[in-house]
């Protein structure tokens, strides 16, 4: 998968730019706060429909605008495509379009037609973060290639907020708990199809990052990526095959914490607060690895995302790198390097293009106050 061509008016600090972008390797460089990252998340926006930076999308638009655009020409092995989102204001509130070569879609049929993978400074944290960066880093791996994850997701994520808000409302105001019946039902059957689906592509993805993980650390360490599950009382399980993701598991959880779920106004176990472990030689990465083993990690999780939508799909994302190369050492950045190398198309910002091999082929972009000069 290729971008050709990038082009915003309003978005952040650009009130209008258009780029093309022949390059396998594109470095924006420049000093903070110039718009090195405002395209990278430009680029990101295309592809997700989302930010990589803010849940607030009214943020976006520059300040003082009543409308932006953003759109992406792309080449995949289907061909030559165009992915153009929208957004205006219209009586007070803002209205988004996403059109995909030209035609009105809905978020479902426009998630995965750009392929793309952001990797900055925060998915460090991968290894050592919340379960819930983990979490989103597994569903966007999983929602690029499967859009029968995607319609899952939001399914679930729905149903499960019309669950917790019966169980306020129960604890609040009282009532029969029959009521949580039919969302019970929607919810056990929603759970148990994205675990599956979940430990499915788990098992794929654990091969490709132990695989990478290896040739980072030359095969002296053994990395180990594991589903884990949260049950009742504290219970941890690590299923490994779909089939241990059933209904009659949820159902009998659901059973079993009904009572809870109502005294706390929220449910308590589900692929919401389900977790990837890493065990680094057996032993968690999260607890007793160095910094070095975890940024290691980190990047093998990454890395084995490009190569995971690869095989499924046939072709690489293109990787999204912002202000990643400070961050690493001089060894993990060759690793970085040597993947990416002629077979994935790569946009990178960095605060001095030195950062970055001159390599025949490379194309620079400086970026001054929302302005960008080539070379």
């Amino acid at each position: 998968m290729k971008v050709n061509k990038l082009y915003a008016v309003n978005f952040r600090n650009y009130a209008a730019c258009e780029l093309e972008l022949p390059a396998m390797i594109n470095v924006f460089y420049g000093q903070n706060a110039q718009g090195k990252t405002n395209l990278l998340e430009a680029l990101f926006y295309a592809a997700f429909g989302l930010s990589h930076r803010t849940s607030a999308e009214d943020e976006l638009p520059q300040l003082g605008s009543e409308a932006m655009a953003v759109g992406v020409e792309y080449a995949s092995f289907s061909g030559r495509h165009e992915v153009k989102i929208k957004k205006y204001r219209q009586q007070e509130r803002w209205k988004k379009e996403i059109l995909l070569d030209g035609a009105k879609v809905r978020p479902k049929e426009h998630y995965g037609a750009l392929n793309a993978v952001m990797f900055s400074p925060e998915d460090l944290q991968l290894v050592k973060g919340e379960p819930g960066l983990r979490r989103r880093f597994f569903d966007m791996q999983i929602a690029q290639t499967d859009p029968v994850y995607y319609d899952l997701l939001v399914k679930y994520n729905r149903v499960l907020l019309q669950r917790n808000r019966l169980l306020k409302e129960l604890r609040d105001n009282g009532g029969s708990a029959s009521a949580l019946e039919p969302w019970n039902e929607e919810f056990i059957h929603l759970a148990a199809a994205l675990v599956q689906r979940r430990l499915t592509a788990l098992g794929k993805l654990e091969s490709i990052a132990a695989e990478i993980y290896a040739s980072i650390t030359q095969h002296k360490e053994q990395l180990v990526v594991r589903y884990e599950q949260k049950a009742n009382d504290g219970t941890l399980l690590y299923p490994t095959e779909a089939s241990e993701a059933s209904e009659e598991l949820y159902r009998s959880l659901l059973q079993q914490r009904q009572r809870i779920d109502i005294l706390r106004g929220n449910t308590g176990i589900g692929p919401h607060r389900d977790d990837l472990q890493l065990l680094l030689n057996g032993l968690s990465l999260r607890s007793f690895g160095s910094q070095g083993q975890q940024r290691s990690g980190a990047l093998a999780l990454k890395l084995s995302q490009l190569e995971y939508v690869h095989r499924e799909i046939g072709e690489y994302p293109v990787l999204l790198l912002d202000d990643v190369m400070s961050e690493l050492d001089d060894s993990r950045r060759a690793q970085l390097l040597l993947f990416i190398d002629g077979r994935v198309q790569t946009f990178i910002t960095v605060n001095d293009k030195e950062w970055i091999p001159a390599l025949p082929g490379n194309a620079y972009f400086k970026i001054c106050g929302g302005t960008i000069s080539e070379g």
